[in-house]
């Protein structure tokens, strides 16, 4: 026996002493490298994957068999020569669709300029029209904090609401649409939703760490129908994928900055053969620019990944965040005037506990098809506490109340995309076509009633079975048919239609009490239970189309149309706010949105992208003081019409005269002209008014210095004074709650050193002007009242990174 374990320990030996490494690059036919390319040894099975510029290492010996795969290329099979032993090989591949090397060039362009266009065909996705493609890793800003000045500086048309300084929620709207969390965007990580409830409450009350990012897609046009009906178009947070050249790789982030800010990232993430896996944990405090504003936030994300075959994988997500926010709550316009820092609630908290599971599986059935599944869940909650009561009046003490969200939902969406071509023979009429499913159920609760008279955080109800004010369940259900063609009629003009159905159906269920009071001294003199139900269902089709001409060979013009709709959220309806009425009777919104744009890139200096757009919004929901009261209405206030026109253009001015210059300086500017009023309304003086939270000028532009080791960049963003209600009120009201939202100027800078590859500095001013402003009016949590921006902060960031050489 132990002479036959001796002879298996030698032919082992022998065996590992002539087992070899060889390494090699994998580029296109246009000399770039290809990364996330699959190199398998036939031989041996051993399987490696490219890296960003497409270099690999693999153990092979001479004679071994190579099969290089990567969706879209050919599939080549290389015999290991014994020269290859000693020298990098040198394997091209042939792409199998001409629009990759569109794809090519927006790689070359996002080196460079940090943004770009999407590739007509991506993945299981079709993208046209206005889209952007934001990538992370080399934008300057003030990344831990998730400044969204700077993440999205380079996307024209966006407003942005500014609730806190430590980017714990982002709120931005595009094109004249409220910035209100997002809502009006298809809000999405990995290609899944990420909201409250994407029909019943598509409020985002997560944001991931833009840390973790590799980028942020933005679509918008006919193709969002694949994604669903909201007028905003798609915002897609995209993760970093895990190293593919390193079993395991740490990377640290920590940062420190002004008014207590403290925060730290910290990234394991990997690939060893055929798994890959990744797991992150931020966590960021601080006391915050105002008085009473202190917050804690913890986030992590879980993935693991395993390719079944080389053209199938799957992979499991899995996210949390939670975070507790202490409220300063809202100024009147003279407080905000005599101090912006000042607090005159102390009592007033905000909690969020977010949960989302996800599970995808990809499969290439061959180089023209592709298939994909994500199923998805969420189980999380929100929590409001303190004194609603108008920002005019101090909090008076006593029992405070608790606003209690809790949200339910769970969908699975597959999509099959199919590669073709009409005239094999002339090579003509290329195309893809894609066609989906989805279904999805939502359950949202919320509790109203009377919480704790102390100062701390207690989200428990005194009476939670028998709530002083209401309890609503609000199901939904959707079910989403959808198809998008994209036809390459020639070398320069493409063609693609779209179109979608959805059955939606949502209800709210549940009581709210009404109170008798006495108008001399308060008693009360009864209490009446209320129980409400309703239910709506939708049978809702949408089309688009869109076409684009290629003027030049990196330039082209398109034009897009497409569908839009929103249904009401009940939980708006159905929440008891002092400072506003709401309309039981709300309806549906509706309308499409046109646009015509011309966009490029001029000898890989200069871009720019110009798009005129109109949009219709019918039934349009806001915010108007009710006729004949002193209250204010939300309601459908009538038609509304966006139009406009947005402006990018960034010119490397270095390489723009010296094309081997060894650094470059960026200068960017990014504008939007909106003019946006009420064609139609039910209020006859609201008609020709300017529609709420729309700034009529957007402007942000930027100069950028950087070589192979430092950067730094000086940003300003200017908008133009906005109206936060139908009327157009001027003067504020006395809760501070309508009024205008004057214009303001803001300038951040901020700063990168690499000292080495592993160590990085980071550094930055945001509002280093000290420009004392405001975004928005709340009309309640965190308000209500004026919302004052942060001041001048500043911070410093250290970053290391460490990885284990593979083998």
């Amino acid at each position: 026996m132990t002479k036959y374990i001796y002879l298996i320990f030698f032919l082992s030996c022998a065996l590992l002493s002539n087992s070899q490494t060889i390494s090699g690059i994998i580029k296109d036919e246009f000399g770039e490298g290809i990364p996330a390319a699959f190199v398998k040894n036939e031989t041996t099975n051993l399987l490696a994957t490219t890296e960003e510029n497409g270099a690999f290492t693999l153990k092979a010996i001479a004679g071994d068999v190579l099969v290089i795969h990567v969706p879209g290329y050919e599939t080549r099979s290389i015999q290991v020569q014994v020269e290859d032993l000693t020298k990098k090989m040198q394997i091209s591949l042939k792409s199998d669709a001409k629009e990759l090397q569109e794809a090519n060039v927006i790689r070359k362009r996002l080196e460079k300029f940090d943004v770009g266009i999407l590739p007509p065909i991506k993945g299981v996705q079709i993208t046209t029209g206005t889209n952007a493609v934001i990538e992370l890793d080399h934008l300057s800003g003030a990344k831990s904090a998730s400044n969204p000045r700077e993440m999205f500086a380079k996307i024209p048309g966006l407003n942005i609401w500014e609730s806190d300084g430590a980017g714990i929620q982002i709120g931005i709207g595009g094109r004249g649409l409220s910035p209100n969390r997002a809502a009006n965007f298809n809000t999405r990580q990995n290609g899944y939703d990420i909201s409250a409830d994407a029909l019943g409450y598509p409020e985002s009350y997560y944001t991931p760490p833009f840390e973790a990012l590799k980028s942020i897609e933005i679509i918008r046009g006919s193709a969002s129908l694949q994604f669903g009906t909201q007028f905003g178009g798609l915002l897609n947070f995209i993760i970093k994928n895990p190293p593919s050249d390193t079993p395991f790789e740490f990377t640290t982030r920590n940062t420190g900055g002004n008014y207590g800010y403290f925060g730290t990232f910290n990234r394991v993430a990997g690939t060893n053969n055929r798994f890959f896996y990744q797991a992150y944990h931020q966590y960021k405090k601080g006391d915050g620019y105002r008085t009473n504003s202190n917050f804690e936030q913890h986030q992590g994300f879980a993935q693991l990944g395993y390719y079944i075959k080389d053209n199938m994988q799957v992979r499991l997500e899995y996210t949390h965040m939670n975070y507790l926010a202490r409220q300063a709550g809202g100024l009147t316009d003279y407080q905000f005037k005599l101090d912006p820092k000042v607090s005159i609630r102390d009592r007033n908290w905000f909690q969020v506990n977010w949960n989302m599971l996800a599970l995808h599986f990809d499969y290439e059935i061959s180089s023209k098809s592709l298939f994909n599944v994500r199923a998805f869940g969420m189980k999380s909650s929100r929590e409001s506490l303190g004194f609603l009561g108008k920002i005019s009046q101090a909090d008076p003490g006593g029992n405070r109340e608790l606003i209690q969200g809790l949200f339910k939902n769970g969908g699975v969406e597959a999509r099959f995309l199919q590669r073709y071509q009409l005239l094999k023979e002339q090579q003509k009429w290329r195309g893809a076509f894609l066609v989906g499913a989805r279904y999805y159920q939502g359950q949202t609760t919320t509790n109203q009633g009377t919480a704790s008279d102390g100062t701390d955080a207690q989200f428990s109800f005194l009476n939670p079975t028998n709530l002083e004010n209401s309890s609503f369940d609000f199901p939904s259900q959707n079910v989403a048919l959808f198809a998008e063609n994209i036809l390459f009629i020639s070398e320069k003009l493409t063609a693609n239609f779209g179109a979608r159905y959805e059955y939606i159906s949502s209800a709210a269920n549940g009581f709210y009490k009404q109170y008798n009071i006495h108008p001399v001294n308060g008693d009360t003199l009864g209490i009446y239970i209320q129980a409400d139900s309703n239910a709506v269902k939708r049978n809702v089709p949408l089309f688009g189309a869109g076409v684009s001409y290629k003027v030049g060979k990196l330039k082209s013009v398109y034009l897009n149309f497409t569908q839009n709709y929103r249904a009401i959220n009940f939980t708006d309806i159905r929440i008891n706010n002092p400072n506003i009425v709401v309309d039981s009777l709300m309806k549906d919104e509706y309308g499409y949105t046109g646009e015509f744009g011309f966009r490029g890139l001029h000898k890989k200096t200069f871009t720019f992208d110009l798009a005129l757009f109109y949009i219709y919004y019918g039934d349009k929901i806001g915010l108007a003081p009710k006729p004949g009261t002193v209250y204010k209405e939300r309601t459908n206030i009538g038609n509304a019409l966006n139009a406009g026109i947005e402006a990018f253009a960034e010119i490397d001015l270095f390489r723009a005269f010296n094309d081997s210059a060894k650094s470059s300086l960026n200068l960017f500017v990014n504008m939007a002209y909106i003019r946006s009023e009420y064609i139609e309304s039910k209020e006859k003086n609201y008609i020709g008014k300017q529609v709420e939270y729309v700034s009529p000028v957007v402007l942000k532009t930027g100069l950028k210095w950087r070589n192979e080791k430092l950067a730094f960049q000086v940003q300003m963003s200017y908008n133009s004074e906005q109206f936060s209600d139908a009327s157009n009120s001027i003067e504020p009201s006395g809760d501070a709650v309508i009024g205008l939202v004057p214009a303001y100027m803001v300038f951040d800078f901020s700063g990168r050193y690499s000292i080495t590859k592993q160590f990085q500095v980071e550094t930055g001013v945001t509002n280093f002007t000290n420009e004392t402003y405001f975004t928005r009016r709340a009309t309640a949590y965190p308000g209500p009242g004026i919302l004052p921006s942060d001041g001048i902060s500043a911070y410093l960031t250290l970053q290391y990174q460490f990885k284990v050489k593979k083998k």
